[in-house]
């Protein structure tokens, strides 16, 4: 049959001292391990920070509230283009450029956070914008905890690649 495949098509290809070839890993350090975990997680925490904001402006009716309504649909775009460049693939851009893009977008990400926490913790007290919030509703709790999240984590993450930004390691040099 044409279609069946042939046994040399089927049967995995070995090097020539018997193994099979393997795609290379790159070694990586516990360090950078520990570094991608918290991107990935300061990821996570952005995004349900915009999903918050979005749920809020739409079904929670805050669109109504005037320049409030905007702030919260800007947090919700703010934080879903942050967290979509946090999860992007930008190191194969090249390692420097492609830190560099995720450094920014981990600054965004903390500065849509932090301006989220103050900004609510304020109208806990005082009239924001002529708003002020009452109470500890489920929304405002899952808020303080994402934006507390996705500082605490995306500061690790910025901790772990600052350095090789900061002071680039020339490979060719570099002596173990």
């Amino acid at each position: 049959m044409a279609s069946t495949a042939t046994h040399t098509e089927s049967t995995p290809r070995f090097n020539g001292n018997g193994t099979m070839p393997t795609l290379p890993v790159p070694n990586r350090s516990g360090r950078e391990l520990v570094g991608e975990l918290a991107r990935y997680l300061g990821a996570i925490s952005i995004l349900l920070v915009g999903a918050v904001h979005a749920q809020q402006y739409y079904d929670a009716y805050f669109y109504i509230v005037p320049t409030i309504g905007t702030l919260f649909l800007l947090s919700f775009v703010g934080a879903a283009v942050a967290g979509v460049v946090l999860f992007a693939p930008v190191r194969l851009l090249g390692r420097r450029i492609g830190d560099l893009i995720l450094a920014l977008a981990a600054l965004g990400a903390i500065g849509i956070a932090l301006g989220t926490l103050v900004s609510l913790l304020v109208s806990e007290y005082t009239p924001l914008f002529g708003f002020m919030e009452s109470g500890y509703r489920l929304a405002i709790v899952l808020t303080l905890l994402f934006d507390g999240l996705t500082t605490a984590f995306l500061g690790l993450f910025l901790l772990i690649i600052a350095p090789q930004l900061i002071h680039p390691v020339n490979k060719k040099w570099r002596t173990r």
